[in-house]
C-alpha cells in the first residue's frame, strides 16, 4: 500500500514536472520568435505599403514616361526589398530552429536531473524498507531469544523444583 502511494506520488511528480517544463519551453520559444519576427513585420508592411504606392501611381499616371521611370525604379526598390526580406526570414529561420534545439537540449537535461533525483529517492526508499526488514528481524530474533531464555529458566526451576520433590520423596522414604 505504501509501495502504491510512493508510485502515484512519483507519477504525478514526473508529470507535473514535464508539463512545466514544456509550458517553459514553449513560452520562451514563443516570445523569442515574437521578438524576432517584428523587424521583419515592420520590413514587410514596408513593402506592402511601397507595392501599394506602387499600384496606385502607376493607375493615376499610366500615360506619362516620367511615371513608366518611376514605376521601374520603384519596383527594383521593392524586388530587392523582398529578396533582401526573404534572405533576413531564412536567416531568422535558421536562428529560430537553433535556439528551439537548445530549449529541446536544455529541457532534456532538466528531465534527466528529475530522473536522477527519482532513481535516487527510490534507492533511499528501497534501503529504508531494508533497514525496516532488518530491524524487523532482528525485533523477532531478541523475542524468540528472550522466549528460549524462559523456557529454559522454567526449565530450571521445574528441574530444581522436580530435585527438591525427589529429594524430599527419598527423605521421606528413608525415615
Amino acid at each position: 500500500m505504501e509501495n502504491n502511494y510512493e508510485e502515484i506520488l512519483e507519477t504525478e511528480v514526473e508529470t507535473a514536472e514535464e508539463t512545466t517544463l514544456s509550458k517553459l519551453a514553449a513560452q520562451k520559444v514563443e516570445e523569442e520568435i515574437g521578438e524576432e519576427l517584428m523587424p521583419l513585420r515592420n520590413q514587410l508592411e514596408s513593402m506592402q505599403n511601397a507595392l501599394n504606392q506602387i499600384q496606385s501611381s502607376g493607375q493615376q499616371t499610366s500615360q506619362t514616361g516620367s511615371s513608366m521611370s518611376y514605376n521601374t525604379q520603384s519596383s527594383q526598390e521593392l524586388l530587392k526589398q523582398m529578396q533582401d526580406f526573404s534572405n533576413q526570414a531564412q536567416q531568422q529561420q535558421q536562428k529560430t530552429f537553433q535556439q528551439l534545439q537548445q530549449s529541446i537540449q536544455q529541457a532534456t537535461q532538466m528531465l534527466g536531473g528529475v530522473e536522477q533525483s527519482l532513481q535516487s529517492f527510490n534507492m533511499l526508499n528501497q534501503i529504508s524498507q531494508q533497514i525496516n526488514q532488518s530491524q524487523q528481524q532482528m525485533q523477532k530474533q531478541m523475542q524468540q531469544s528472550q522466549s528460549q531464555q524462559q523456557q529454559q529458566q522454567q526449565g530450571q526451576v521445574q528441574g530444581q523444583q522436580y530435585q527438591s520433590n525427589q529429594n524430599y520423596s527419598s527423605s521421606q522414604y528413608y525415615q
